[in-house]
């Protein structure tokens, strides 16, 4: 299978394919900086982020599994058509799911991009029952991520969904990081019955398990690391709304996936349709942006 993917879509320098956890294929794209991304066929989970002389900016769990029919726990899991629980899979099918790449480039400008979808099959028909094709392309540039999700209805008859990007920052002390860009705006409480409040604070500091849906947030927000000196602005586009999470200690003790002290080395903050559904007529096209960059 490796050999297939390099041959078809496998650029010198740029674009190449390895086994990775379990021997799960994932594509390593380079840009000519020095940047790097790693990207999952499973679930088309990125799993890596590094831009020259840095380390990883996003966390990845130690606990994870990389199973088939398993989320990989940290990165970027794409979730849709279902954000959180409810009558499918939680979080949905996509990261659960083997994509298939469609797209390797290199731009003139330097950029490497690497592209991957996913299609309805009998399986997901039986879980969710519309046609339906997604789209996840990511590409690379010296100091920046970008990350663009796009659906399509290709069935006769409407249908919704919830999509988000569930990114998982690296931090070297949740206790140390902040959140800037979202006061003001209302906020629904995850973990006090979907109360909503309004953000007054500038910066989101943590100090105890955090689970917030930030309904129309602004387009850009900021995860702010003291301890390192870093900030990693996120921008979106048609992606209305903010996810801020944090599992702290008691949840990341129930989790299985997830090590009993590895909340101190991780911030969430999601873009996505997580407060209301988007409803997609027969035939139209949605898609959404976000660009992570560093500095």
């Amino acid at each position: 299978m490796l050999e297939e993917l390099t041959l078809q879509f496998g650029i010198p320098g740029a674009v190449g394919f390895v086994p990775g956890v379990n021997g799960l294929p994932k594509a390593m794209l380079s840009h000519e900086s020095g940047a790097s991304a790693e990207v999952y066929l499973h679930g088309a989970h990125v799993t890596s982020w590094r831009v020259v002389g840095g380390d990883d900016l996003f966390f990845m769990s130690a606990e994870s599994a990389y199973e088939e029919g398993r989320p990989i726990r940290g990165g970027i899991p794409v979730i849709f058509p279902q954000f959180g629980g409810g009558p499918l899979p939680s979080h949905g099918f996509a990261r659960l799911t083997e994509w298939e790449p469609t797209l390797a480039a290199v731009e003139e400008n330097g950029e490497v991009e690497f592209a991957l979808h996913l299609e309805d099959t009998p399986a997901t028909r039986h879980l969710w029952p519309h046609p339906f094709r997604l789209e996840l392309a990511v590409t690379l540039t010296e100091r920046a991520l970008v990350v663009r999700m796009t659906v399509e209805n290709s069935g006769a008859e409407p249908f919704s969904f919830t999509e988000a990007l569930h990114t998982y920052f690296s931090v070297a002390d949740a206790r140390r990081a902040a959140v800037r860009g979202l006061q003001g705006v209302t906020y629904i409480d995850s973990l006090r019955d979907d109360t909503r409040e309004v953000e007054t604070p500038e910066a989101i500091t943590f100090t105890e398990e955090t689970d917030r849906i930030y309904v129309a947030a602004p387009h850009v927000v900021q995860v702010e690391d003291q301890v390192r000196r870093r900030i990693i602005t996120i921008e979106k586009h048609n992606m209305p709304d903010v996810v801020v999470w944090n599992p702290w200690t008691a949840k990341a003790q129930r989790m299985p996936d997830f090590g009993d002290s590895e909340y101190l080395r991780m911030v969430c903050v999601e873009t996505g349709h997580m407060a209301a559904a988007h409803t997609l007529a027969p035939g139209a096209t949605w898609q959404g942006v976000t660009r992570f960059s560093v500095v």
